[in-house]
Parts: structure tokens; C-alpha cells; sequence
């Protein structure tokens, strides 16, 4: 009662007496309630339960109490509870979902097919879904896997095992926003299968992460001999651990990464623990694991499997062959129980005396068909695999034809699938096997809504939205695509259309001779590099699938704006304003050139959705030097898509810092992911020796940044960390040499930092440049009076605008800012121009303001401006709106009826007040 009660009280946070009298209720339950006040700020309000009168609080604190008057305001507060929100029930979501997984699983899986979610491009992740009608399987989790399954609606609410093939971030990185997205669609537990330690990223994110309703099992690859899947699972798979070959230097560091991670911060705030008083805290549990004996032995074990790669066989259970009504007919069996015995399997008797055998009627019994996923990360692990016996009974020489293997996915880089010795293995498996392979081969990074918006703001502004590099969806040519289903790609090359043969390959119809991957020595099956969406359909028919290959139409993105009313003519005006103004700034000294430019690789709060990418911005201080403030997951992702390959790889080897404002996993959950490419970016152009790069950051972040040195692979060689409280502009803790020194190698002038009101450790900066010109970037905060003071002057504040004026109250509770707020705060610091950023993902294409000041410009990801270009950003909103004008209209509806709602809940209050 107490939970449900404190999550209304935050749905209408507006109606202080209405706050004051839930005390009432809660406390005639026999628990006491209080309404702690932080900084002084009425709306940041915890409840908390206390089975004693005696509350204990911080001096910074005042508690308000009430007294008794339960009779006087039951009724009044029932009848107002009617009508507020309910509160998703995750408990109830649970307990369905379990219902419902005894129901269906009384019968094999009909359908079981494979669909590549993540490609393994350069920027993208790996992952393979995989579907049954009972349970759902992800193979492997990479970076930004949570986003590709919302734009393309795979659904992850069934899912209960997650398997990894090995411990990198390229199969880990997008497992603390998927295991999110899970938990709040009421998943009850998830499984985690791979090497020992896989589930430490678990604990590690658990305090900037809120896992409340999730259990979370790690399950051990020698479990039960490796096998887990029986009865009534729609899977049996068996884990196949493959060993790399030992090598002279191996266990050298094995001591030292276990003690690294012993000596790393323990002490970390749970950033969310203003929100556990009176809350279930679940997987208490788990605590064993926190046992400084379990948790060396788990720490050695999690190091020496260092390198392990896990492969996975899988099968469904054998199905009975559907039975064929039309030879039934034919035989002459009447409608009734006959047909349930020969469905059954039993041969039956007519009453004319004949025998009609159940297997004349019935389809081929179906044993379940064999797929194999496996990762041989380097060639360490070849001799491995080409002696494990634990594949000879699904390859070629297997005894029994009905195990022959369907379908192996490799997540093999490529180097390591060109050695012969990778080739003989493939070779194993029969002609007829399908190769599909998710690996950085791969151009197609998966997400046609990212495209679809640059297009149109594209057509605002070539400067400021330039089109993507991410040329690996094809474009389809308009002239030809009707007649003959050719498509192009962006850079002109030319594919088959999904639509056309190859939208559906039957088996049968495939080739099954060598293909290009074959050497002249083996013979391998058919083999297809992988897209996102590609789909092999295990049962009930097997066949490869690439009907939802995604194809880039800009001319109907185009058409979608000039669709709307509104827009041509909006257009028109911004382009009429944008040239004005350029006229006036070539006539005034105002700031002009190249540098500082900033580039918003994320500019959503929270979780990415398809439009807005996690917190990200790409500062670039010079031709060769980049800082990078906030790095929330994907934020790699985003270079590559907008820059390419080639230009992303400069980017980063000219990246000197990155600024970390806060702990909470949307502002750095992307870091090692960036910290990796920017170490392959120095080796692909032939240099060995990477320098060290910069971390700003909260300290604690090294609990978490240590732990995944130790438990996947070496990182915290790659960079140097200087904690933001050494910045601090009131207490500055650095020495003046080592300050002097941080600024000249990001020629700067001057670093100031300052607290800002959010979660514990959350900070606010302000950058002077040696050529004179300013930035402050507010993180995520409420007003701050620390900021104003840093960022007075400043050419440009970029500051998070996370909610409308109309939700002033929930941006109290949250702790973040309304766009008016934001823009008063620019105003206050006298900032020559605002960047709003980190809008609530309600307001994906473009948030409400009843006003847009002249020196106030909204962000976008992807897009990219200079000091020049600032002026011009705040004529675009009409058109901004027009463009996107159902949209708007759909958010100005529902602030339009919680606006009545609001109004008539007062009315409602104050005629019942005026009553009583």
C-alpha cells in the first residue's frame, strides 16, 4: 500500500495538500510518514516507512509530519485515487506471464526461427533473437540492442535466457539496457549463460541502474554437463567450452587484475537510493556474492576463463507430424475421436473393418532441427574447436541424418574465419548447412528511422544536418524499384531487392554448391553475411528470409513533410530568415570560423528510443583536437553512422578527453565501447603505442571501470582519470601545476566545475578556451545557482531541457529542468546563445514551447553547428513544427487534458474543503 500510494503521489506532485493528506492514510496503516525536503526544494519528496516513531534525517533536512485525520479525509482521498493513473503493476505482470508460460508450454514450439538483430557492423551491435512461441533466446548483447528492438518491434517481453559466447563488450555492452527494458515489461528472472563472471556487469551497474522486480541467475556452462533445456522447454541447448591455446604469457597478470579490482572503490552511492526508503530491495540474496571470500574465489575464476569462448547447440524438441485432413478423407475417417488417435500417432480401425495407418495421414515426424551459434575470437581458440568432438555428431560424419546441423551462426571476427583451419571446420558440416555470420564484415547498421529524420531536417539544412555515412541500407531507386525491384545503395552500388527472389529462399531453390567463401580445398555450404532483420525459419518450414531487409526511401520521408499543411510555406520562411541572417553576420564581427564545433551525438534522456540516442556531444576544440562531453550507449554508434568508418577513426585519434557530468548509465554507459574503437583506431593506422586518454568523471566510476578489467578485458591502461571534485571552482583539490597541465593539453585557459542538483556527484562545467571563447554544459540538474556563476558570459550553454513548463512539478521530483527553466538560466549567466538538450523521449521529434527566444536553439542528434551558425537556429522551430505536425498536435492534445484533469481534481478539492 505504502509503494502504490507514494507512486500516486508523484503522478500529481501540483496538489501539495493532497501529498499531505496521503500521510494521513499511511499513517492510520500503522506507518509513519514524512516528506523530506532536499536543498529546500518542496518537490524532491521521498515517503518512507518506519515501524518506529523516531526518524532519523541529515541536518540539511526538515521533516513535516501530520497529525490524525484519517475519518475526515477518506472519502475525499478514495475518490481522488479513482481517478489518478494507475501505476504499472510489474508484480501482476509477473505472475500473468508465469500463468502463462505453464499454459503453452504443454506442446513443442510450432514456429522457431533465427532473426539477426544486431549485424556486428563497425558502430552497430551483435545479436541473434531468437523466437519460439513459448520463450524467447538472445545470443549475445551488444551496445545499442536495446534501441534496434524497439525501432523494429522485436519483442523482449518473453525472454528468459541470454547466452554470451564470450566475455567482450562487443557481446555485453547493451545488456544493462536490455535487462531494464525486461524488467519493465515484467519478465520475473532472466537467465545469464556464458563464461564465469559474465554476471558482474549486473552487480557493477546495480548502483546507477535500478533493477527492483528482476531476478537475475547466472547459470554455469558446466551445469548439469553443460545441458539445460528439458521437458517442456521450447530449447535444449548444450554449452561447448572452447579454450585458447595456452600461451607463455598467459596467467602473468592474473594476480594483479584480481587485486585491481579488489582495491577499487567499495564505497559507491546507490544513485537511486533516495527512492529504496519503504521499497522492496530485491536479490537480497545476491548479497553472498559481495562476501569478500566469494568474492575472490568468484573474482579468480572470472579471470581465468578470461579465455573462454562458449558455443551453443540448440534444437527444439521432436514434433509430431501434423496430421493431413485431406488424405483423411480420402481414407474415409469420420469427423471425431479417430482423427485424435491418428494425430496421436495410433493407427485406427473404421467400422468397415479397415486399418488406417496413422503414419499414411499424418506429415513426417519433425525430430527438431540442430543450430549451432559459436565465437572463435582469435586463432588461439582454432585448435579448440577443430578437436572438440562435441559437433562431430551434427556435421557430415554424424550417424544419424536427423542431426545433421540446419544452421551455424558464427560471431568470428573475419580474420579468424579466413584461416584454413576456420575453413576446414565449416567444411565439416554438409553442403546443404547454412552459414550466417554476424560479424564486423558487415555494412548495415540497422536502423532506417535514424535515416529517415536526417532526411528530413536534411532538407532544412545541408550544413547543419548532413546526411549519414552509414551506407550500408540500400537506397531505393524510384525510377526503377516498380518495374524491376533494383535498389541502390548510397553510394551508388547496386542490390537486389528484398521484395524480389531473394525475399524468400526456399531451401530447395538455394544453391548448394561452394560459394566465394569456399577455398579450393573445402567445400562449404551456402554462407550470408548478415543484415539486420535477415531471419532463417527453423519450423515449421526451413527457409532463409530476408523480406524485412530494410531499404532507405527518401523521396517518401520527403513527401511525409510536404503531406503536412503546414510546412511548405514554414519552410520557405526559414529559408527566406536563414539567408537574412547570413547576410547580416557576413556584415558584423560577430564570432565566425569552424571551431568550436559542436555535434550532438545523443540528445534523449533516460533510455534511446528511434529518433533521440542517450546523452552525447562531440566538441571539437581544434583540427586536432576533440573532447567529448557524456557518453551514454551507442554514442560510438552515432560517429560511425554520421562520419563513416574512415572519419570516425580520425575522430577518435584526435579524441583527448572525455567529461563524464554524473553516474547514471545514459551519460557513460558508452564509454569502454569508445575507449575500444579509439584504441583500434590508433592500431589500423599503424600505431602501437595509444596515447593515454583523458577521463573527467565522478571517481567512483573506477568500482565499475576496474571490475570490468578484471572480470572481461584489460581497459584502464587506455586512459587517465582526473575526478571532477578535484575541479571544483569553490575547492579546487588539484595542484596548481597538475591543473596547469590538464588545461594545456586541452588547450584550455580555464576548467570550472561545479555541483549541480541531481543525483549525488552530479556536476556542471564550464569551458575556457584559449582563443577567448566559453561553453558550459549543465549535465543533468534543476536551476543551479553553482552553474550561473561558472558560466557567466559564456558563448554558448548547452543545458538539459527534460520536460515542458506544463510538468514543472515532475521535473522538481526528477530533478531536472522545464525548457523555460533552462532558458532562465542561460539569461541569468548572460549566455550569448542556449542549446537545449536531454528532452524526455515524449518529445522524440520536437518539445513544447510556447515561445522560442531569438538566441535559443533546440538540438537533434546528428547535428552539427559552429558559433556562425547559432544565430540562425531559433527561426527553424516553425518549421520544425510544421514538419512535424501530428506529432505536435498529439503532445498539445495530452498537455490540453492534463491541463483539465488538473483543474478539475482543484475544483473537485475545493468544493469538497469548503463542505467539510
Amino acid at each position: 500500500m505504502l509503494r502504490n500510494i507514494a507512486s500516486y503521489s508523484r503522478l500529481l506532485p501540483h496538489i501539495a495538500t493532497l501529498t499531505l493528506d496521503y500521510a494521513n492514510v499511511i499513517t492510520r496503516a500503522g506507518i509513519r510518514s514524512v516528506s523530506i525536503y532536499n536543498n529546500g526544494v518542496p518537490g524532491a519528496s521521498v515517503w518512507q516507512q518506519h515501524l518506529t516513531p523516531h526518524v532519523g534525517v541529515t541536518s540539511r533536512c526538515r521533516v513535516v509530519t501530520r497529525h490524525h485525520s484519517y475519518y475526515k479525509s477518506k472519502n475525499k482521498i478514495y475518490n481522488i485515487l479513482k481517478t489518478m493513473p494507475k501505476k504499472v503493476d510489474v508484480k501482476g505482470l509477473q505472475e500473468i506471464r508465469l500463468a502463462r508460460r505453464q499454459k503453452v508450454r504443454k506442446y513443442p514450439p510450432s514456429t522457431v526461427y533465427l532473426q539477426v538483430l544486431g549485424s556486428g557492423a563497425p558502430g552497430s551491435p551483435r545479436s541473434l533473437y531468437v523466437f519460439t512461441e513459448q520463450a524467447r533466446y538472445l545470443f549475445n548483447c551488444g551496445e545499442g540492442s536495446q534501441r534496434l528492438a524497439y525501432e523494429h518491434k522485436v519483442k523482449l517481453g518473453m525472454m528468459e535466457h541470454i547466452l554470451i559466447t564470450h566475455k567482450s563488450w562487443e557481446n555485453v555492452g547493451g545488456l544493462p539496457g536490455v535487462l531494464l527494458t525486461l524488467q519493465d515489461t515484467g519478465v520475473p528472472e532472466i537467465c545469464l549463460h556464458g563464461p564465469p563472471g559474465i554476471d558482474s556487469l549486473y552487480y557493477d551497474t546495480r548502483h546507477f541502474m535500478r533493477f527492483r522486480d528482476l531476478n537475475i541467475v547466472y547459470k554455469h556452462y558446466e551445469d548439469r554437463n553443460g545441458i539445460f533445456g528439458e521437458g517442456n522447454d521450447p530449447l535444449i541447448i548444450q554449452s561447448v567450452p572452447l579454450w585458447a591455446k595456452p600461451e607463455d604469457s598467459e596467467g602473468a597478470n592474473n594476480s594483479e587484475e584480481v587485486d585491481a579490482a579488489e582495491g577499487a572503490p567499495e564505497e559507491v552511492e546507490d544513485l537511486f537510493s533516495n527512492e529504496k526508503s519503504g521499497m522492496k530491495r530485491p536479490n537480497r540474496g545476491n548479497d553472498y556474492y559481495m562476501n569478500p571470500a566469494v568474492k575472490r574465489q568468484r573474482q579468480e575464476e572470472s579471470t581465468k576463463c578470461r579465455n573462454l569462448a562458449v558455443a551453443y547447440i540448440c534444437r527444439p524438441p521432436p514434433k509430431a507430424g501434423a496430421l493431413r485432413l485431406e488424405k483423411c478423407v480420402k481414407a474415409g475417417v469420420p469427423a471425431g475421436p479417430l482423427l485424435g488417435e491418428l494425430k496421436r500417432g495410433q493407427d485406427v480401425t473404421l467400422p468397415n473393418g479397415k486399418v488406417v495407418r496413422a503414419v499414411d495421414v499424418t506429415a513426417p515426424d519433425d525430430p527438431g532441427p540442430v543450430f549451432i551459434v559459436v565465437e572463435a575470437p582469435t586463432e588461439a581458440y582454432l585448435d579448440a574447436l577443430l578437436e572438440n568432438t562435441a559437433f562431430t555428431q551434427y556435421q557430415s560424419s554424424g550417424m544419424c541424418e536427423g542431426d545433421v546441423a540446419e544452421a551455424i551462426v558464427h560471431f568470428t571476427p573475419s580474420e579468424v574465419m579466413a584461416d584454413p583451419r576456420y575453413q576446414e571446420w565449416m567444411a565439416r558440416f554438409s553442403p546443404s548447412a547454412n552459414h550466417i555470420v554476424i560479424n564486423g564484415n558487415s555494412s548495415c547498421m540497422g536502423s532506417e528511422a535514424v535515416h529517415r529524420i536526417q532526411y528530413k531536417l536534411n532538407h532544412l539544412s545541408e550544413t547543419l544536418f548532413p546526411l549519414l555515412k552509414d551506407t550500408g541500407i540500400p537506397l531505393k531507386d524510384t525510377n526503377t524499384c516498380t518495374a524491376e525491384g533494383s535498389v541502390t545503395s548510397v553510394n551508388g552500388s547496386t542490390f537486389e531487392s528484398p521484395s524480389q527472389s531473394c525475399g524468400n529462399l526456399s531451401l530447395q531453390q538455394e544453391e548448394n554448391s561452394c560459394n566465394s567463401r569456399s577455398s579450393p580445398q573445402h567445400c562449404i555450404g551456402p554462407t550470408h553475411q548478415a543484415n539486420t532483420l535477415l531471419t532463417y525459419h527453423i519450423r515449421p518450414k526451413k527457409k532463409l528470409d530476408r523480406s524485412n531487409d530494410l531499404v532507405l526511401c527518401p523521396e517518401t520521408y520527403l513527401k511525409e513533410c510536404y503531406d503536412q499543411e503546414k510546412f511548405k510555406p514554414a519552410l520557405l520562411s526559414f529559408k527566406s530568415k536563414l539567408q537574412a541572417s547570413l547576410q547580416e553576420k557576413q556584415n558584423s564581427s560577430d564570432i565566425s570560423g569552424n571551431y568550436p564545433s559542436i555535434t550532438f551525438l545523443g540528445t534523449g534522456s533516460c533510455i534511446p528510443n528511434k529518433t533521440r540516442n542517450t546523452s552525447g556531444i562531440l566538441l571539437s576544440l581544434s583540427f586536432d583536437k576533440n573532447l567529448i562531453m557524456d557518453c551514454g550507449e551507442g554514442t560510438y554508434g552515432q560517429i560511425i553512422r554520421l562520419f563513416g568508418l574512415t572519419k570516425s577513426d580520425e575522430i577518435l585519434r584526435k579524441l583527448s578527453a572525455v567529461y563524464v557530468s554524473h553516474l547514471h548509465a545514459d551519460h557513460h554507459i558508452g564509454f569502454i565501447r569508445l575507449l575500444l574503437a579509439r584504441r583500434k583506431a590508433f592500431h589500423r593506422a599503424g600505431i602501437y603505442n595509444v596515447p593515454k586518454l583523458i577521463l573527467l568523471a565522478p571517481f567512483k566510476i573506477m568500482a565499475y571501470l576496474s571490475s570490468y578489467h578484471a572480470n572481461f578485458e584489460p581497459i584502464l591502461n587506455d586512459f587517465t582519470i582526473t575526478g571532477n571534485q578535484k575541479l571544483l571552482t569553490d575547492g579546487l583539490k588539484l595542484d596548481q601545476e597538475s591543473y596547469d597541465d590538464l588545461c594545456s593539453q586541452l588547450d584550455m585557459k580555464r576548467i570550472d566545475m561545479t555541483f549541480v542538483i541531481h543525483c549525488p556527484n552530479s556536476f556542471g562545467v564550464a569551458w575556457t578556451h584559449k582563443d577567448g571563447w566559453k561553453v558550459a554544459y549543465s549535465g543533468d540538474t534543476m536551476p543551479c545557482s553553482g552553474l550561473v556563476d561558472i558560466g557567466q558570459n559564456c558563448d554558448l550553454l548547452i543545458h538539459e531541457a527534460t520536460m515542458e513548463d506544463d510538468l514543472e512539478e515532475d521535473a522538481k521530483i526528477k530533478t531536472h529542468c522545464t525548457t523555460s527553466q533552462a532558458i532562465q538560466v542561460g539569461r541569468d549567466m548572460n549566455a550569448r546563445y542556449i542549446l537545449l538538450t536531454h528532452f524526455s523521449q515524449r518529445y522524440a521529434k520536437v518539445p513544447l514551447l510556447e515561445d522560442l527566444p531569438a538566441q535559443v536553439g533546440i538540438a537533434f542528434d546528428n547535428m552539427t553547428v559552429c558559433f556562425k551558425d547559432l544565430a540562425t537556429l531559433h527561426h527553424m522551430y516553425e518549421a520544425l513544427v510544421a514538419m512535424f505536425a501530428e506529432d505536435y498536435d498529439d503532445m498539445l492534445e495530452k498537455t490540453a487534458k492534463k491541463r483539465a484533469a488538473r483543474e478539475r481534481l482543484k475544483q473537485q478539492a475545493k468544493v469538497e474543503g469548503e463542505v467539510q
